[in-house]
């Protein structure tokens, strides 16, 4: 485990400086919007579904520079969603990454904007030359990141989420919710790796249920830990779920019995790889630190 921490790491740090470099040469203007962007961007998180990408990519030999290209706009995307679900009209949370949230920082209109300008720089990074990556199949990419994000998506979730706080959900629409709205990013990180690096059409549906299983482990994780976590580890709020009304698995079992379904989906998610007959220990990995995670 201490091995892959390291990594992932190190791989945090290598992204932070590509998005940095990345950000500054997209956007030249010097202004509140660029600040706004950059705060949240560059300097915190995990990083795991960039990672997730980029080892993907690397395991069926994709070029470097396509992989990071790839891992950029994955936490890009996810930056936004941060940005956007922190707001007070949502989940109205006051930190994130152990610092103040974006609408915190700077103003609710700024960080609607940034998140918007987010997105938008995500597919433009998508859309700009992959070495070697026939057009065709960066189309598959943005055709397949609008989806897992729109409205039938992410964004559908976080609307199921929304009228969670006015009504009851059953366990089967906690679950779509969490489907939508974590797990369908994470699918789409590892499906997307499987992509760029030429995969075959099994192998890319494999790891698209790899993502979408570890999903789910990482969301029903995440709901204990907002019960039970560390804020200064975990970096935002504690306790939020409960205030805001919001529908977990803890509405229904408790934290021993979501913890035991959690890893019931991790073996699923590494079932889903049963057709490789050497997969590295890093997909493995992943999941043991998700389970184990503090932060």
């Amino acid at each position: 485990m201490s091995q892959f921490l390291d990594q992932l790491k190190a791989f945090a740090s290598e992204i932070d400086n590509h998005l940095h470099n990345l950000i500054n040469e997209k956007i030249s203007i010097e202004n509140e919007l660029k600040e706004s962007i950059l705060y949240s961007s560059v300097g915190s998180g995990k990083r795991i579904r960039g990672y997730l990408s980029w080892q993907i990519a690397n395991f069926f030999g994709a070029d470097r520079s396509n992989a990071f290209k790839l891992a950029s706009a994955i936490e890009l995307i996810h930056t936004y969603s941060l940005i956007h679900d922190d707001l007070p009209a949502l989940d109205n949370d006051d930190y994130r990454r152990n610092k103040p949230s974006n609408h915190k920082k700077f103003s609710e209109s700024t960080a609607i904007l940034s998140g918007d300008a987010l997105q938008s720089l995500a597919f433009e990074i998508l859309s700009d030359e992959m070495k070697d990556i026939e057009a065709n199949k960066q189309i598959k990419l943005i055709n397949c990141l609008s989806n897992k994000i729109g409205p039938i998506g992410m964004v559908g979730g976080q609307i199921i989420d929304l009228s969670s706080k006015k009504n009851q959900l059953s366990i089967d629409e906690v679950n779509e919710m969490h489907n939508l709205k974590t797990a369908n990013l994470f699918s789409f990180s590892c499906q997307s790796g499987a992509i760029i690096g030429d995969a075959n059409k099994s192998e890319i549906e494999a790891f698209e249920q790899y993502g979408r299983n570890f999903g789910v482990a990482f969301q029903i994780i995440d709901d204990v830990l907002d019960k039970v976590g560390d804020p200064e580890n975990i970096g935002k709020t504690l306790g939020k779920d409960e205030i805001n009304q919001n529908k977990t698995y803890l509405n229904f079992y408790s934290i021993e019995e979501s913890l035991e379904i959690a890893e019931k989906y991790s073996e699923k998610a590494i079932n889903s790889l049963n057709m490789f007959d050497q997969l590295p220990e890093v997909f493995i990995n992943a999941l043991d630190f998700i389970k184990s995670r503090k932060f």
